[in-house]
């Protein structure tokens, strides 16, 4: 700052009254009040859609369970390329807690790279209700032939509703 020394402690006064306010609205407040204004308007907006689906809210739907009824099993070997084989499956549950339980499936599959490649992909694409986990690739040894394939473990979670049987 070029100012006058005796004009320095006014001046930066003068920043810090008018820069300050303008930085904190700037930078926190103006993104903050606008998502505020967002929940408002659609909080107002369930609101209004409540009475005309006679409940207290919209009703929520809810995806089928896939992964201990098999249904992820049979989507896979559905969409799966012809030289992908599904060698293991071991569907547990893993999480239950308020109301939710976290399915998990470890899935073992064989085949080429491509066409392991492309039933990942399918997996991702196909099943919005599942999401994978983890994938580990890794080449074995067939105990029959002695020959190496090339094996995919897929790690797949679904979170589900509890419900309750009496």
């Amino acid at each position: 700052m070029n100012a006058p020394y005796g004009y320095r402690g006014v001046t930066l006064l003068a920043l810090l009254v008018v820069v300050l306010p303008w930085a904190a609205w700037r930078f926190a407040l103006h993104d903050t009040l606008a998502a505020w204004r967002e929940c408002g308007r659609l909080e107002r907006r369930l609101e209004a859609l409540a009475p005309a689906t006679g409940g207290d809210a919209p009703p929520a739907v809810t995806p089928p369970e896939s992964i201990l009824s098999g249904g992820l099993l049979d989507s896979v070997r559905r969409f799966a390329p012809a030289g992908v084989r599904v060698t293991g499956y071991v569907p547990v549950t893993t999480l239950q807690q308020d109301g939710i339980e976290i399915r998990t499936a470890q899935l073992a599959l064989t085949g080429s790279f491509a066409g392991l490649l492309r039933t990942v992909e399918a997996i991702e694409r196909r099943l919005p209700a599942c999401r994978m986990r983890c994938a580990e690739w890794r080449t074995t040894t067939h105990p029959r032939t002695r020959r190496t394939q090339l094996t995919l473990t897929l790690h797949i979670q679904q979170p589900t509703l509890k419900t309750e049987s009496k």
